[in-house]
């Protein structure tokens, strides 16, 4: 049986535990905080980021792992396993994957395979693709098998999620709205989609009711849900009403709920919600 090994960055929002308990590899980002940097999850906790988040914009900045971290965790495989599935933050959305691509450039001719894959996602819309990968590495799955399943995945997982204000998207780069567009968008609370990797308003709403109602009707609009995640940043409370509306149309019980990683949230800022669906692969 090969030897499979499953990589990823600090944007999937597996908490560690759950990463070490399945072997998965995460590169961690960088948060700097006065001008010193933290490697999240090592030298800083998602907690205390949090608190700074709490305190009014976030006074850090986060940074992608850079080509010379992943190299060296590249390094630390190479030779002792077989295929190294190495799974990241959608390229629209960073420079993780190109950094992982420049570290996968250095390293020596080895009998070691390095597939590097653009989850087109963030959150638990990446996270959920790679636990998908490495329980299947854990029961024996063949590097051909996770291939497609991996891929397959990606095609059927989807993210939705709402902002409190535009602000910290805005600030982030990673919206390309016209000007226009976006100052009509400055006094609602819209739902954004991930489509292909890029951030893309899906629908207007003008309260945060009306938006957790949103994300409610995003899930019910899927002829099928095979696993759904509700992701949350400061707001907790209102996780309870999400899975009040959804249980009816698939059980609470099985709705997994993460909280946003603290480097996700401070590009969404307090109070973002989102939603992860994955559709099943039944007519792959």
């Amino acid at each position: 049986m090969a030897k499979i090994k499953v990589v990823t960055d600090g944007t999937a929002d597996i908490p560690l535990e759950q990463a070490r308990e399945l072997g998965i590899e995460v590169a961690p980002l960088i948060a700097h905080v006065d001008d010193k940097p933290y490697r999240i999850g090592l030298d800083i906790s998602e907690e205390q980021l949090y608190e700074l988040i709490g305190a009014g914009p976030p006074r850090f900045k986060i940074s992608a792992p850079s080509p010379i971290v992943i190299e060296q965790l590249y390094r630390r495989m190479i030779g002792g396993v077989d295929q190294i599935f190495s799974i990241h933050l959608g390229t629209r959305l960073g420079n993780i994957h190109a950094n992982a691509a420049q570290a996968r450039a250095r390293l020596p001719a080895s009998t070691t395979r390095i597939e590097l894959i653009d989850s087109k996602s963030a959150s638990m819309g990446l996270g959920s693709v790679v636990l998908a990968a490495a329980q299947a590495a854990r029961d024996g799955a063949s590097p051909e098998e996770i291939s497609r399943l991996i891929h397959a995945t990606i095609r059927h997982t989807h993210v939705v999620f709402f902002v409190d204000t535009m602000e910290y998207l805005e600030a982030s780069g990673r919206l390309t709205l016209a000007g226009s567009v976006l100052g009509s968008m400055q006094r609602i609370k819209p739902l954004m989609i991930l489509d292909e990797g890029e951030i893309v308003p899906y629908e207007r709403t003008r309260t945060r009711a009306k938006a957790i109602e949103g994300l409610f009707t995003f899930v019910e609009d899927f002829p099928r849900v095979q696993e759904v995640t509700v992701l949350y940043a400061t707001t907790p409370e209102d996780v309870e009403k999400l899975l009040e509306k959804v249980d009816p149309i698939f059980p609470r019980d099985r709705v997994r709920v993460a909280r946003f990683g603290a480097a996700i949230a401070a590009q969404l800022g307090s109070g973002a919600m989102g939603v992860t669906v994955f559709e099943g692969l039944e007519e792959e």
